[in-house]
């Protein structure tokens, strides 16, 4: 696979990460909700196997947001320069824009680009890892 190749699948696996924080709180709250619910109709048996069954289809939805999270951080964390990885951070996990970004390092927009393009070119991500892309399907929109 060519090297921009790479880049855009590492982009396309970053994205995973926008807004986690906050999709993972979500699912929380609603698996809470739905536990409440089951509480509340365990005297009906088919209710509650279909409120059990939507719990387990959460607690799967949760578990799986979570261990995005992890590895995402472990592919953050793989790049050696720290710049860099607060980058990745700032983008994807914290989703701001790129002259939040640029602020927040006491840099200018155009180096904070430059820096995600190099950390993305770092990261060699298999096509299976948590995006679940057959390496195809690249989005080639704005850096």
């Amino acid at each position: 696979m060519p090297e921009r190749s790479y880049a855009m699948l590492a982009k396309k696996v970053m994205r995973n990460g926008i807004d986690i924080d906050n999709r993972i709180i979500e699912q929380v709250t609603q698996h809470r909700i739905w536990s409440e619910l089951y509480d509340a109709v365990s005297y009906c048996q088919p209710l509650a196997n279909l409120v059990e069954d939507i719990l387990e289809n959460k607690e799967t939805e949760l578990t799986e947001l979570i261990r995005m999270k992890d590895s995402l951080e472990s592919i953050i964390m793989a790049i050696s320069n720290c710049d860099q990885r607060e980058i990745l951070r700032l983008r994807y996990f914290d989703n701001l824009p790129w002259d939040c970004v640029a602020d927040h390092l006491g840099e200018d927009v155009e180096w904070v680009k430059k820096q995600h393009r190099k950390a993305l070119k770092k990261i060699h991500v298999e096509c299976t890892c948590c995006c679940g892309c057959d390496g195809d399907d690249f989005d080639a929109d704005e850096e």
